[in-house]
This record gives structure tokens, sequence and C-alpha cells, in this order.
């Protein structure tokens, strides 16, 4: 299950991995929620739905980052581990639900790796 338009390898989220995440997100962290919407609000004069395929990557993912931000993505990152992990937990769980929360974890892990891929300057902390 991909939220992925075309069947090249893309690491770029896709307006519907935005929608489900920031839905998923909306009662546990509803900050983290509305600045995925916003993000997706100004995503959409970059590209509609039916042309992310056809744009380059990185000119989605350096939208998608000027919005968000690096630590928004690993906030995200958090807390939607933080449910998978509450899924795994519950005894009912179902899998369609976890499947679901592996995907997206997959989708902004990947834009994860491509900042830190893009970003050759090492923090101050590190010196």
């Amino acid at each position: 299950m991909s939220f992925y338009r075309s069947s090249a390898p893309v690491t770029t989220l896709t307006p519907t991995a935005l929608v489900i995440t920031s839905h998923l997100l909306r009662h546990d962290n509803p900050t983290l929620a509305s600045a995925i919407q916003r993000a997706l609000d100004e995503l959409k004069p970059v590209a509609t739905e039916g042309e992310i395929g056809r744009l380059a990557e990185p000119q989605l993912n350096a939208a998608l980052l000027h919005n968000l931000q690096a630590q928004t993505v690993g906030e995200i990152l958090a807390a939607l581990t933080a449910i998978g992990q509450r899924a795994l937990a519950d005894r009912q769980h179902q899998p369609e639900r976890i499947a679901l929360l592996h995907q997206l974890l997959d989708d902004w892990v990947a834009l994860a790796e491509w900042i830190l891929q893009r970003n050759n300057t090492a923090p101050d902390q590190w010196h």
C-alpha cells in the first residue's frame, strides 16, 4: 500500500499521505495536524494530486520542508511512532491500521532522510 502515484521509487509525501497524517494526529497533536494542513494548503499551488508524479522530488520536498521545517518532521515521526506503539499494544489491534501507520512512517522517514542527505553542515554542538 503506497500513497505514490508512480511505480518509480519516490520519497515525496503525496497530498493523500499528508491528509491521512493530519487526520491521525488531530486529536493527540492538533498543532502538528494544523502544521501539516498548512503545508498541504501551500503545496496546492505547487502541484495537484495528478501532477505529483510529473514534478521533481526535490521541488516537492523543498516545498514541504519550507512549510514544515525539519524539526516538525521529526515531531511528526515521533507522534506517528507513539500512535503505532499504542496500536500494537492494543489487544484488538487492526492489521489495516498498523499497515497504514507503517506506510506513513516509511514515507515520513524517507522525507527525513532526504532532508539529512541535503544538509551538509554539521550542527554547532557537534564541533
